[in-house]
């Protein structure tokens, strides 16, 4: 729930105004009504996850409930899957449009031999692989407490996503989004993988800085799982985009 202050109706204005000013094309007032929101919604969640009481709260009748809820015992494990389901939904329509356009315009698709090489995807997936591996091993360290260790495995996940997201732009340098029908379509998926990795960079470096204030723990930790929940989902997807843009090419061809 919204804590008092102004943080929230400043998050909701200019949310609003960030949308509506780019449906007028009025693209740099947009970025910076973006900038504000963003501002004013870390300012916002800075607050809604409250240290948890030493003991369970007795609220009369003999029932003690915990004053802490993580996990999927937690409203915002929900509401993240929620957001997963939301993601999903659109990302597949973006995985529509390119299957579809295989489908009426053959002609604009390449040849296997014009793929980019099979190193790319095999690298691309294995750093992939490899953040969410460091991810899992954050989580162990929060688990037992080690805040020092956890954050150290959060940033090398963060590079190596970060690395396979970049890596896929390299490999599709050649490629231009504005040439066919297929390059556009090529970098729809691997923008939208570029867009979610600077989400998770966002939730990462949020959940390192209350680590390092002291509100992430084994026990305080809504933070920290949403951010994990996120990631994973962002893997999985930019894994589902490095098959389609390199390998369906070639099965296709």
């Amino acid at each position: 729930m919204p804590m008092p202050g102004w943080a929230p109706v400043v998050a909701a204005w200019f949310t609003a105004g960030f949308f509506l000013l780019l449906t007028v094309k009025l693209v740099v007032p947009a970025l910076m009504s973006g900038v504000v929101a963003v501002g004013a919604l870390l300012h916002w969640g800075w607050s809604l996850d409250p240290e948890p009481l030493d003991e369970p709260v007795d609220i009369g009748g003999g029932i003690v409930l915990p004053s802490y809820m993580s996990g999927p015992r937690s409203q915002a494990w929900w509401a993240i899957g929620v957001l997963i389901l939301v993601s999903g939904s659109l990302y597949g329509c973006a995985v529509f449009s390119y299957l579809y356009l295989w489908t009426v315009s053959p002609e604009v698709w390449p040849e296997p031999a014009q793929v980019a090489g099979i190193g790319y995807p095999l690298a691309e997936a294995a750093l992939l692989v490899a953040s969410s591996l460091a991810l899992r091993l954050a989580n162990r360290q929060l688990g037992a407490g080690r805040r020092r260790a956890m954050a150290l495995a959060v940033a090398a996940g963060l590079v190596l996503l970060v690395a396979a997201v970049g890596l896929e732009f390299f490999a599709q340098g050649e490629l231009s989004p504005s040439a066919s029908s297929y390059g556009a379509a090529v970098y729809l998926l691997a923008s939208i993988a570029g867009f979610f990795t600077l989400v998770v960079l966002v939730m990462a470096l949020f959940a390192l800085a209350r680590a390092a204030t002291g509100k992430v723990g084994p026990v305080r930790r809504v933070t920290f799982d949403n951010m994990r929940l996120f990631w994973h989902y962002t893997v999985g997807q930019s894994l589902v985009g490095v098959v389609l843009v390199h390998g369906f090419p070639r099965f296709a061809g």
